[in-house]
């Protein structure tokens, strides 16, 4: 299976490369008997249609502060007033065979 796609992409490739190389000798040997460029002919209207050059884009980048930057202060937590035995257990015993 895997030799029947990489011969059909294989075949593709080539095509596609005749294809351009085809289109170029078109291009180049493209002519029309009174010398001038048809409007009508499709090939002559893209040869001499020519591509618009845009104007460069420019960004005002500028660095704006928006807020402060403020150091948090420390808050202090109350001490738990009843300390429960299990809430700091070992573990399991499981766990120190894996290790």
């Amino acid at each position: 299976m895997r030799l029947a796609v990489s011969r059909s992409r294989g075949l593709i490739g080539i095509v596609c490369v005749a294809l351009v190389l085809m289109s170029g000798m078109i291009q180049a040997t493209h002519f029309h008997a009174s010398g001038e460029p048809d409007h009508d002919c499709t090939l002559c209207m893209a040869a001499h249609h020519v591509a618009r050059i845009a104007p460069p884009v420019t960004l005002d980048v500028r660095s704006v502060p928006v807020a402060r930057v403020i150091v948090p202060r420390s808050l202090s937590r109350p001490r738990p007033a009843i300390f429960f035995r299990l809430s700091s257990r070992p573990p399991p015993l499981g766990s120190a065979l894996l290790a």
